[in-house]
């Protein structure tokens, strides 16, 4: 394991809803954060001549990426978060929505945390990793989006997760297949009224895992 700095401020955002009712008692899955912060804490806790520093020593381990709640549409969005039992860097990690591809910044989540990715041109970039003109709407009818841990997009050994829904036509798909990250032949299925998609159970990989997103 390695031991990286991070500066940790928590932004709380709820996002769930759709057009089945996952079980939200618990709130949701992933809570998010931002993709950068400051936050003043004391280097150590116990009685120390060392100055008050602004980052947090982070272990991380054992962390699990996966991608979250999407948004379709011009304000869209794509939320990665972290559902292992240990934090995690994002450093190298790729979203791929073909053709278009961008690179995540140098940020530790840790357990339950997640970053949105926001389309949106008007985005605030102290709460969200503004991807406008990076990456494209995401088209309500049929898409996809892949989690990858290298710009080698045609790699299955690169990709740690992936969803696709409305169609499996799509320039990815055949590589979540060997990956074993999508099961063959099957979507998440959705309607006229879907303004996105909410993760339920990530348990396995597959469309069991969505329920679509409506008003």
């Amino acid at each position: 394991m390695k031991r990286t700095a991070i500066a940790i401020t928590l932004f709380l955002a709820a996002c769930s809803g759709g057009t089945a009712e996952p079980d939200t008692d618990n709130g949701p899955i992933l809570e998010s954060t931002p993709p950068s912060s400051t936050a003043t804490t004391a280097a150590d806790s116990a009685e120390t001549d060392v100055e008050m520093t602004t980052s947090t020593t982070v272990v991380t381990g054992d962390a699990r990426f996966v991608i979250g709640n999407v948004v379709f549409g011009d304000l869209g969005s794509i939320e990665v978060g972290n559902l292992g039992p240990d934090a995690g860097d994002l450093t190298g990690h790729w979203l791929a929505v073909d053709p278009f591809y961008l690179e995540l910044p140098s940020t530790v989540l840790t357990a339950g945390k997640s970053v949105v990715v926001s389309m949106d041109v008007d985005a605030d970039p102290d709460l969200v990793v503004t991807a406008a003109g990076l990456l494209p709407p995401l088209d309500a009818t049929s898409g996809e989006v892949g989690l990858y841990t290298s710009g080698d997009f045609g790699d299955p050994a690169a990709m740690v997760d992936y969803l696709v829904w409305g169609s499996t036509n799509q320039v990815r798909y055949p590589v979540a297949v060997a990956a074993g990250q999508w099961p063959e032949d099957v979507v998440v299925i959705v309607d006229a009224t879907a303004t996105g998609l909410t993760i339920v159970d990530r348990t396995e990989p597959g469309p069991q895992g969505w329920v679509s997103t409506t008003g």
